[in-house]
């Protein structure tokens, strides 16, 4: 067993952060006062500066026009982002296909994928809605089939990049008295057929773009659709979760980095009663439970990551992996806040924003309540959903 990353990948960890402190941590500050949330020529920019790092095509295959770095690498360069700015990091899900590149047909990746990797056209994934989270059997949006379009009513919250993004993944019902088996996935061109969007302002995260769709008698040709109710929409789904999961974790451990590189700094320099306060067995106390819980959360992640390099099946563990990873991070990001005093409430310092964002990912990808019921459901055999 090896917990250490190779020769190379250290040289990417390396390389990258040289690169992210150089071109993007300067621009954070004044963004995040600027934009909220980034609109779209500014996000395609800084997108573009990273595409030559792999970043958005590193997790696409190769024949589908990716790089195909590798789980591990690819979590490599979201934790380094992370710690410069989990907003973009975030934000990236729209751009590169990687959804696309996963769930749809050859015909919709000709179609698409083109115009994705190449950031002319961004892409979202619309599942969750105004009444409807991590229940998918409640998903309200229906798809209709007449003729040769579905007509699809309904709303999707939440949905990063869905108020810029011209080509939209959704999750709608086609018979929503067959439950999950009901369930049919979508491409929405916004071009073709179009819809509403609008922000949703928020307290974290505050430059990723978070959308609520209306789909109104929108109509989708049926050569747009993915998966069909009854051919395993959900499980298309489900088999996603894992990455998807564990790259939220990692985005976490990154928040939690951060902080706790703020919190060494402040202590090491601020003085009270004579002395410097990092020799303040309390503080020192705050910063070794930061340590060991963020050392912890990165293992769990990258083991997640390491079954998925194998490909196994990694759903169990990076739920949980998820679930501590942000738990660790608003604990980082709050004890950081609070070895800087008042000054920790104050923009003048990034700590507040730490704090801010790190409560901001408990949801993407379901929130740690779930998080906990999953990974008892898959240990003890029995779910409490159903």
């Amino acid at each position: 067993m090896d917990f250490e990353l190779t020769e190379e990948q250290k040289l990417l960890q390396k390389n990258v952060r040289a690169f992210l402190e150089k071109e993007i941590a300067p621009l954070v500050p004044e963004y995040e006062r600027k934009y909220a949330p980034f609109p779209r020529e500014i996000m395609v920019d800084l997108i573009k500066k990273l595409l030559p790092w792999d970043y958005c095509l590193g997790i696409v295959p190769k024949k589908d026009g990716g790089t195909e770095i590798g789980y591990i690498n690819n979590a490599i360069l979201q934790e380094e982002l992370s710690r410069i700015w989990p907003s973009l990091a975030v934000s990236l899900g729209a751009g590169g296909g990687f959804v696309v590149a996963k769930l749809a047909n050859e015909e919709q990746k000709k179609r698409y994928l083109p115009g994705l990797q190449s950031l002319e056209l961004l892409g979202s994934f619309a599942l969750t809605e105004p009444n409807v989270g991590s229940d998918l059997r409640g998903v309200e949006t229906t798809a209709v089939l007449k003729g040769d379009y579905y007509v699809v009513n309904g709303q999707k919250a939440w949905v990063t990049g869905g108020n810029i993004a011209e080509i939209c993944l959704l999750f709608a019902s086609e018979d929503r008295s067959k439950g999950l088996d009901g369930l049919a996935i979508l491409l929405v061109d916004r071009r073709e057929s179009p819809f509403e969007a609008t922000t949703i302002p928020k307290v974290g995260l505050r430059c990723a773009p978070s959308a609520l769709m209306t789909f109104t008698d929108c109509k989708v040709p049926k050569r747009n659709l993915v998966a069909g109710a009854g051919t395993g929409a959900y499980m298309k789904l489900t088999g996603e979760l894992g990455f998807t999961r564990a790259t939220v974790g990692i985005f976490s451990v990154g928040v939690a980095t951060a902080s706790i590189e703020a919190a060494i700094k402040y202590a090491q320099h601020r003085v009270q009663f004579g002395k410097k306060i990092g020799k303040f067995q309390l503080i020192q106390e705050m910063v070794s439970d930061m340590y060991i819980e963020t050392e912890a959360a990165r293992l769990l992640c990258y083991k997640a990551f390491n079954l998925l390099e194998k490909k196994q099946d990694a759903t169990t563990l990076a739920s949980g992996a998820k679930y501590f990873a942000n738990q660790a991070a608003l604990r980082a990001a709050s004890w950081a806040m609070e070895i800087h005093g008042a000054w920790g409430l104050s923009e003048e310092y990034p700590v507040e924003r730490y704090f801010r964002d790190a409560r901001a990912l408990f949801q993407p990808e379901g929130n740690p309540e779930i998080q906990k019921l999953m990974v008892a459901g898959r240990v003890l055999g029995m779910s409490a959903l159903v």
